[in-house]
């Protein structure tokens, strides 16, 4: 191993730091292959020995399931105004046990396809109870994020009890949204996870009625892709990266927001737990990073922008037509970042003092032809940049620089949708 290599090693932190995502480690820790789960408060509580039945928690190393192809969800809950897929819980949902609830509500619809796979769990990412949609490695090269809502929490912040059933169909439908607006731009494929589509598996749960212990068959949503062996940028230690490399990388990130944004794609989560570096290793000494990639993961809090039934698809559509004018040059990160680039400040990706992220954005992309230009004036970081507006008559680049143009084409019922594609 070079010198090199041994000071990466030492700046890839611990573990177990949390990881949002796909997992940055070539070989994820190992869960034990059984242990009880699915008892809820309710029926462990209960002295009945009837309830003394073994649960055994499912997405263990080992674990063999067959899949069924799922038509996906219309994206619906957080930033969308679409109607809830579900049946409506029983009026008494509340005071049911999560095993109980589980297996009561459903999808309205019977969305399934005849494609079917096997799928057998060679490693786990994060699993477990509490911990939302669980991440396993399928058959030594795919990820699947499996939305079991009886592993989702069902205690909110302030003690109340969560529509854990709403809470995970919701992050499947929305994720799987993204990743299908994701498939229709080559750039954006580029930067985030091969997709390998929607599925649903069926999973027992028990539960306690009349006295019995009865099995019930769920069938519970997840997505496949592609297993991205690599680094969360929050599982690296920044500051032992030279300065020039950290902001290198940084930029990378910031670029990469840029394609998925234009790719349709607004990610309220884009952040250092969802973002995998590869290629790290070698590459100290290298102003270039030459073989480092960026990927973006996680999706579940993501908008299709101009989505019909996205909450802000008509303020979308307007500033779509703005871009339209400056095409091929794109949305400066001046803009879209101000004020928000924070949380990697906070990793040490870039310098943290007061204002200093701000100037740090101006730094980098003020002179960068390849987006938008932007007024901002550094002696005041609080005024807001400003995009210029297009006169007619100004040049635009030929190429974005990014490896993509932007166009906007006008489709079915007057609505717009981008349409990103690499430059020739």
């Amino acid at each position: 191993m070079s010198v090199v290599e041994n000071e990466v090693e030492h700046i890839i932190r611990d573990p177990a730091a949390d990881n949002g995502g796909c997992s940055p480690f070539p070989d994820p820790p190992v869960s034990p292959r059984t242990h009880d789960c699915e008892s809820s408060a309710s029926e462990s509580d209960s002295n009945n020995t009837a309830m003394q039945h073994p649960r055994k928690f499912p997405y263990v190393v080992g674990f063999t399931t067959t899949a069924r192809r799922q038509q996906p969800l219309e994206p619906f809950g957080l930033g969308y105004k679409t109607e809830c897929p579900l049946i409506p819980p029983p009026e008494d949902w509340k005071s049911l046990s999560k095993a109980e609830y589980c297996s009561l509500r459903h999808v309205c619809d019977d969305r399934s396809l005849e494609d079917v796979k096997t799928l057998n769990i060679t490693a786990v990412i994060r699993t477990g109870e509490n911990r939302g949609a669980q991440l396993v490695v399928i058959n030594d090269d795919m990820v699947a994020k499996i939305y079991d809502p009886f592993y989702y929490d069902e205690t909110d912040e302030l003690s109340g009890k969560e529509d854990i059933i709403f809470n995970a169909f919701s992050d499947y439908s929305r994720e799987a949204a993204a990743f299908r607006q994701i498939q229709t731009s080559p750039a954006a494929r580029e930067v985030t996870p091969a997709f390998h589509g929607t599925w649903t598996t069926a999973v027992d749960t028990w539960v306690y009625d009349n006295g019995q212990v009865q099995k019930r068959t769920r069938q519970v949503p997840l997505i496949l892709m592609e297993y991205i062996r690599g680094e969360t940028m929050r599982n690296i230690e920044a500051r032992a990266l030279p300065e020039r490399v950290r902001s290198r990388i940084l930029k990378k990130v910031i670029d990469t927001d840029i394609i998925m944004f234009h790719a349709g794609i607004g990610n309220s989560d884009y952040c250092p737990r969802n973002i995998m570096i590869t290629g790290l290793r070698g590459n100290l000494e290298d102003d270039a990073l030459d073989g480092v990639t960026i990927t973006a993961i996680d999706f579940n809090v993501a908008t299709v922008r101009l989505h019909p039934k996205c909450a802000g698809a008509d303020i979308a559509r307007k500033v779509e037509e703005e871009y339209k004018a400056w095409a091929p040059k794109l949305l400066s990160p001046m803009i879209r970042w101000y004020n928000s680039i924070e949380p990697f400040a906070w990793d040490d990706w870039c310098p943290n003092g007061d204002g200093e992220p701000e100037l740090w954005l101006c730094e980098q992309y003020h002179n960068d032809e390849r987006y938008i230009p932007v007024i901002w004036d550094p002696s005041q970081p609080d005024v807001r940049p400003e995009r210029v507006e297009f006169e007619s008559g100004s040049e635009t680049s030929v190429d974005s620089g990014l490896g993509l143009d932007m166009a906007i084409e006008k489709g079915e019922n007057d609505d717009w949708k981008n349409v990103v594609e690499f430059a020739d």
